[in-house]
C-alpha cells in the first residue's frame, strides 16, 4: 500500500472524530450558535497558522496566493457544512458531504488531466446515490421526508471544497506543507470568522472560551485534532492523485457511523434516537459511499 493512501485514510478517521465532537459534544451539549462556531474555528485556524508561518514562511509568490485562496474558499464551504450540521444529524450531513470526490474528479479531469476510467465513474455515481439517500428521514409512521434546502446547501459547499482541493494539489507541489497549511488558515479566518467579528460577538466568543466546561470539546476537535487531520491530507496530496485522495477521504461517513453505533451501544446519551430503520439507512448510505471510494482507489 502506498504511503499516501495511509495518510488519506488517517485524515478521514481524524475528521470523523472532529465531526462527531462538533455535533454531539459541541452543538448538542454547549448550545453554541453557528456564528460563534464559525468564529472559533476561524480564529483557531489563524492562531495555529500564524505560528507555522512565523517559522516556515518564505518570500511571497503566486502559489502562496493560491494557498490563501484555498482557505478563503474552504471558509465559505465550512459555513455551509456547519449550517447543515445544525439542521441534520452528523451521519446524514457528512455522508452528503462525502460526495465532493465526484466534483474533485470532474474538476481535475478538466484542469489537471487526471483521466478517469469508466468503472471509476460508476463508483462516483454510487457515492452520489449514497449521499442523496442519507438525506431521507424515516419516521415511525413510515412517512418519508426529504430536505431539499439542506441538499442544495451541502452541494454548494461540496463544490467549493472540491475546487479548493484541486488548487491544494497544485500548491503543495510548489511550496512547503506547513506554508500551505498556514496560508490556508489565514484564508479560512478571512471568510469564516472575520465577517462575524462584531464587538458583541467577540465578547460572546471570549465568554464561551473562558467557560472551559463548554469550550474544551471544541478546542479538542477544531484546534487540536483538525490540525493533524488537515496536515495528513496535505501529505497525501503531495504524492497521491487528487481525485483518489479525495475519494479515500470520502470514507469519513463510514467511520462516523461506526463511532455513532459504538457510542449508542455503550450507553452514551445521544441527541438523536437510535431508531432501527434509520440506522439501517445510515449504514446503507455509508456502505454506498464506502464501496464507491474504495472501488475508485482500487481501480
Amino acid at each position: 500500500m502506498e504511503i499516501w493512501i495511509i495518510f488519506a485514510l488517517l485524515s478521514s478517521i481524524l475528521f470523523a472524530v472532529v465531526s462527531v465532537l462538533d455535533k454531539y459534544a459541541v452543538y448538542d451539549r454547549s448550545g453554541i450558535s453557528p456564528y460563534l462556531l464559525n468564529m472559533f474555528v476561524g480564529y483557531s485556524n489563524l492562531i495555529v497558522s500564524l505560528f507555522f508561518l512565523a517559522i516556515y514562511f518564505r518570500s511571497f509568490n503566486i502559489y502562496h496566493f493560491y494557498a490563501l485562496s484555498v482557505g478563503a474558499i474552504q471558509g465559505v464551504s465550512l459555513i455551509a457544512l456547519f449550517w447543515t450540521l445544525k439542521k441534520l444529524n452528523v451521519t446524514r450531513t457528512m455522508t452528503m458531504w462525502s460526495s465532493y470526490p465526484f466534483w474533485v474528479a470532474l474538476i481535475s479531469l478538466i484542469f489537471l488531466d487526471e483521466n478517469l476510467k469508466f468503472i471509476q465513474i460508476i463508483f462516483m455515481l454510487i457515492i452520489i446515490f449514497g449521499s442523496v439517500t442519507s438525506n431521507i428521514t424515516l419516521k415511525e409512521n413510515k412517512e418519508y421526508k426529504f430536505s431539499l434546502i439542506s441538499l442544495l446547501v451541502i452541494i454548494f459547499g461540496t463544490l467549493l471544497f472540491a475546487t479548493s482541493q484541486v488548487i491544494n494539489k497544485v500548491v503543495v507541489s510548489e511550496i512547503t506543507i506547513l506554508e500551505t497549511y498556514g496560508l490556508r488558515g489565514v484564508g479560512v479566518f478571512l471568510t469564516l470568522a472575520l465577517p462575524f467579528s462584531s464587538r458583541k460577538h467577540l465578547n460572546e466568543l471570549r465568554a464561551f472560551i473562558l467557560n472551559w466546561n463548554k469550550s474544551k470539546y471544541l478546542f479538542l476537535a477544531e484546534t487540536f485534532i483538525a490540525t493533524f487531520a488537515y496536515l495528513t491530507i496535505l501529505i497525501a496530496l503531495l504524492t497521491g492523485p487528487v481525485s483518489l485522495v479525495a475519494s479515500l477521504s470520502g470514507t469519513r461517513p463510514v467511520f462516523i457511523v461506526l463511532i455513532y453505533i459504538v457510542l449508542s451501544l455503550i450507553g452514551v446519551n445521544l441527541s438523536e434516537k437510535f431508531i432501527k430503520n434509520e440506522v439501517v439507512l445510515k449504514l446503507f448510505s455509508a456502505l454506498c459511499v464506502g464501496i464507491g471510494v474504495f472501488g475508485i482507489a482500487y481501480y
